[in-house]
């Protein structure tokens, strides 16, 4: 292909390609396309594959104008990009002197005759130059764990194989036996309820207010009130109340307004949970009540040490981003937010949340997320020029011993995950590149002066 390319550097992440392909490439490659539509082409009166070229040129000329069009430009901008040795990301904006790609309704097609000019303005990876990073003062948090956390911890596998029984203490019922107790903060209620919103001529019954579900007062799982309109309520009463939606309700159409909700207890049900003894560890999987204390605590340092260590690297990489300015690309920025917004949204999907619910978190926490996505995408840059910079490598065994942790913490086969990575070139790209982000900020934090608190 013959073409020309001048660049231009509007910033330091923003390259400007003015891209002139000869009238001779545009001449050969229409020719070549019409040919090619004439050998399927079918027109009446003519046999398939034998519509002369003017026939086709005069039914075909205009498709194979815009073919040739898009053709040129993806193929020409590709070999410039190349030529001039840009590391672009993203999608490159495209003008012409009649139009720019997707504005307006201008033909997008070349012209016989004439060369293709257009200029392909596109970002670019940043060259940093990277000076800061060594002799941080950073602060870890001291690994400690109290038999109050074990405790809890024990504590929480209680309640986990806890057993829910009618609450007793009642009132006597006429033929001798005891009813229900009334319910108090603590207890799983078992509850059919009917709402809807206030409005001026009555109550507006929503699809979404009404079912049965067990509740347990004092979780908070419902919106604020409703719960304690629950306590002293006893099984087969029914009771109304009036309570609002929160301001910040995920539903726009309910925030802030006033519900209404009838609410039959069928059962009231407090919880039972298993005594603490060497019977009961066993049943849990453990050899006796001091393993699983034992076991529990060794837990417990591992957990605290893992956040420790990842509020460290935090303050690494940020203490690394203040000191190290520099633009980074839209796009790399953009793709980053997305792939946030996708995580957040799996989340609230698993929590129950509905489409709407969704976009409108997701809407509420945009920034925050574009803010995180920036800090991320800065730091993985500074990080990546770090490495090139101390010549920081991941060696094959260190890989090899990677794989083999990764398939211990999935309780997978080795061979499983080796294949895995290596059946895909761009996994194991990956894979390679999150070792190196690793081993990067292991150098960092070498050069550092920790302390602990």
């Amino acid at each position: 292909m013959e073409f020309t390319v001048k660049l231009e550097k509007p910033s330091h992440i923003l390259r400007k390609l003015t891209v002139s392909v000869s009238a001779k490439t545009v001449e050969n490659r229409l020719e070549r396309g019409l040919v090619e539509v004439q050998k399927t082409a079918k027109i009446k009166g003519f046999r398939p594959g034998h519509v002369p070229l003017s026939v086709v040129k005069q039914y075909y000329g205009d498709d194979v104008r815009h073919q040739v069009f898009h053709n040129l430009i993806e193929e020409s901008f590709k070999e410039a990009v190349q030529k001039e040795n840009l590391k672009t990301v993203g999608s490159p904006r495209i003008e012409t002197p009649e139009h720019k790609t997707g504005e307006g309704t201008h033909d997008h097609a070349v012209k016989e005759g004439k060369e293709l000019t257009y200029t392909a303005t596109v970002e670019v990876l940043p060259e940093i130059d990277v000076k800061h990073y060594a002799g941080f003062s950073l602060t870890k948090d001291r690994v400690e764990v109290t038999d109050k956390d074990v405790d809890q911890v024990i504590n929480g596998l209680l309640d986990s194989q806890a057993q829910l029984i009618s609450a007793s203490g009642g009132l006597a019922n006429a033929d001798g036996t005891q009813s229900s107790r009334a319910a108090q903060k603590g207890d799983f209620i078992d509850i059919t309820f009917n709402g809807g919103l206030v409005t001026e001529t009555g109550v507006e019954e929503k699809p979404g207010m009404k079912g049965t579900r067990v509740v347990e007062i004092g979780s908070d799982s419902l919106i604020p009130g409703f719960e304690q309109n629950l306590i002293d309520m006893r099984k087969a009463e029914t009771k109304t109340f009036r309570i609002p939606f929160p301001k910040n309700y995920p539903d726009k159409e309910m925030a802030g307004k006033k519900a209404e909700f009838t609410v039959t207890i069928n059962e009231v049900k407090e919880k039972k949970l298993p005594e603490l003894n060497d019977e009961f560890a066993k049943q849990v999987g453990y050899e006796s009540l001091e393993d699983m204390k034992k076991k529990a605590r060794e837990h417990l340092i591992v957990e605290k040490t893992n956040d420790s260590d990842r509020k460290l690297r935090s303050d690494l990489l940020q203490e690394l981003i203040e000191k190290n300015k520099f633009e980074v690309p839209g796009a790399l920025i953009q793709a980053q937010t997305k792939a946030l917004a996708q995580d957040v949204a799996g989340n609230l999907k698993q929590q129950g949340f509905n489409e709407q619910m969704i976009q409108e978190a997701l809407s509420t926490e945009l920034e925050n997320l574009k803010k995180r996505a920036e800090n991320q995408v800065r730091a993985s840059l500074l990080l990546d020029t770090i490495a090139k910079k101390e010549n920081i490598e991941v060696k094959s065994e260190e890989i090899d011993s990677e794989i083999k942790k990764i398939a211990q913490s999935m309780n997978t086969d080795e061979s499983k995950i080796r294949e895995y990575y290596e059946k895909n070139s761009n996994r194991r790209e990956d894979l390679i590149f999150r070792m190196k982000e690793e081993a990067s900020v292991k150098f960092l934090l070498s050069k550092s002066k920790i302390k602990e608190k």
